[in-house]
């Protein structure tokens, strides 16, 4: 909040350099494809780029609107920028130049409503046609050729700077909500947007869990598939077992009892560990959800609640580690060991 962009590197406890600005700044993204620079947004209505061994701007616009969120699309060569008003632009950022190239309308054609402020791009991973957008009127659009084709709801956000991101290769959308919750939404085959023109599915079928005060979730950037070998051997063990002869009844029995055995395993372990090192109250702001699950009850039973009966999670969900930010400074992390129960 001094109105700064400071770049720091993993290894150092000391900032390598700051780049000043005459506000607020909202949100900043590196070149994908050249790191040596980056693009910033700030309530003084200005979109910057910066080359950071320089140490200056390359160029920069004027939005004459509080500029509220900023992404380059996948090549570097272009930009997306999205403001307090809600209106969303395109820009050509070829050789680090801003050119502006068109307006973006996020608008539903059959019903036309007050746009509000953008909060997130992401683009879809392996598809440079397919974003998704966040906005303070608690949605999350998907364009497709920057062409409005799907919305997703469930989640609350009015007046703060949440951003959802994509996690499982796309297939899972993620976000943390004003209602101290984190948001899931199947993105997979089951929920594809509808390619004929004008027609804007919605999706408010969604999972979800509690986080106190949460204001960003992301995901961890190792695969479902690498975090479910290291923390489940089990399951691992149970997915070569068709090699060995096992019918896929004896294998879902088996891998029923792998994740009971799995949950009871991690809490215990977990609240043994903490209970060695802390005499602390367990309902104090830092003690993670999942840790006071109560002995009769599943760990997924208590920390994530299906909706609409949305049905189990694919695999390609199970090891999935989010992590969580909030207002009062902690960050915590969960992962996906079971499957959504219907309450």
């Amino acid at each position: 909040m001094d109105k700064t962009v400071r770049l720091w590197h993993m290894s150092s406890t000391y900032c390598l350099k700051t780049f000043s600005h005459t506000d607020y700044v909202t949100c900043i993204q590196f070149n994908p494809v050249d790191d040596r620079y980056f693009i910033s947004g700030s309530l003084d209505e200005k979109v910057r780029i910066w080359s950071i061994p320089k140490r200056e701007i390359v160029d920069w616009v004027d939005l004459h609107e509080m500029v509220t969120a900023a992404c380059y699309t996948p090549d570097g060569k272009g930009a997306l920028i999205g403001s307090h008003k809600g209106s969303c632009h395109l820009y050509d950022t070829s050789d680090d130049m801003l050119c502006y190239k068109t307006q973006i309308d996020l608008q539903n054609k059959r019903r036309k409503s007050s746009q509000k402020k953008i909060t997130g791009f992401q683009f879809v991973p392996g598809d440079s046609s397919m974003v998704i957008i966040t906005s303070a009127d608690s949605r999350i659009r998907v364009l497709d050729d920057f062409e409005l084709v799907h919305r997703f709801k469930g989640f609350r956000n009015t007046s703060s700077q949440i951003s959802a991101c994509l996690a499982g290769n796309g297939r899972y959308i993620i976000s943390a909500s004003e209602d101290s919750r984190v948001y899931i939404w199947r993105n997979d085959d089951g929920s594809k947007p509808s390619k004929k023109k004008g027609i804007v599915s919605v999706t408010n079928t969604h999972e979800h869990f509690h986080c106190e005060s949460v204001t960003v979730a992301v995901t961890w950037p190792f695969t479902s598939t690498t975090m479910t070998s290291l923390m489940n051997p089990r399951k691992q063990e149970l997915e070569l077992g068709s090699e060995n002869g096992y019918s896929p009844q004896d294998l879902q029995t088996k891998l029923a009892k792998a994740q009971e055995m799995t949950d009871v395993e991690y809490r215990s372990t977990n609240i043994t560990s903490y209970n060695s090192k802390h005499n602390s109250d367990r309902t104090s702001p830092a003690w993670p959800e999942e840790l006071v699950t109560p002995p009769n009850q599943s760990l997924s039973a208590t920390t994530c609640h299906a909706n609409e009966g949305d049905q189990a999670l694919n695999r390609s969900a199970w090891g999935l580690v989010i992590v969580t930010a909030g207002r009062g400074g902690q960050i915590r992390t969960f992962q996906n060991f079971g499957f959504p129960v219907r309450v």
